[in-house]
């Protein structure tokens, strides 16, 4: 198992970057995004752009409006928050339940590799960075669960809560947050591990 991308098509290598694009906020809420402009930007042509924005619009991070193109998504509303709250709660949980049981150096390795990668990328205060740090951390979690079908549960639900993502000013916050779970993950501490990741996603 890698916590680096292998990326197989240029399809793939599109949807990559176009998603941290978004996450990393290079793009507004509700901005347009146009097949012709991306696949200049991007150096590909436009058949990967369109295959990508109709992906990360079925992840939830773009809206697609016919006759109005795509445009990215906007803040999660107030009262749907709680609810993808609980739901990613519920999907991690399960992912820590089994991913200590099966738990080896290789996993523990993971563990603290995307640990000290969310340590530099909040000391950094990139926002871009950390986005993308804190993400690799929980996708970890979820991979180590051996549970291949609760990635596709777990992608769109991260990925809108993600979207704009701020809740700390004081970043080292965030990381210390993370630093509870993976204590707790290696201790193999099922209740603390819970306790720690219910603690970071609000």
């Amino acid at each position: 198992m890698s916590a680096q991308p292998i990326f197989r098509t240029i399809r793939e290598q599109v949807v990559h970057r176009l998603r941290d694009d978004i996450l990393g906020q290079v793009y507004a809420p509700g901005e347009s995004l146009r097949e012709h402009s991306l696949s200049k930007a991007y150096g590909v042509s436009r058949s990967p752009i369109r295959d990508a924005l109709l992906q990360l619009a079925q992840e939830g991070l773009l809206v697609a409006t016919p006759n109005c193109g795509v445009r990215v998504s906007h803040r999660l509303d107030e009262d749907l928050q709680p609810l993808v709250v609980d739901v990613r709660r519920r999907i991690e949980g399960y992912a820590i339940d089994r991913a200590i049981k099966r738990l080896d150096e290789e996993g523990a390795r993971l563990i603290k590799d995307a640990l000290e990668k969310n340590r530099i990328a909040c000391s950094s205060e990139d926002l871009p960075t950390i986005v993308k740090s804190d993400m690799a951390f929980h996708q970890i979690i979820v991979e180590l669960s051996g549970v291949p079908e609760l990635m596709s549960l777990w992608q769109p639900v991260i990925a809108s809560m993600m979207l704009h993502y701020e809740r700390h000013r004081a970043w080292m916050e965030s990381y210390r947050e993370h630093e509870e779970i993976a204590k707790a993950l290696l201790a193999k501490d099922r209740r603390a591990a819970k306790r720690a990741l219910n603690a970071n996603i609000k």
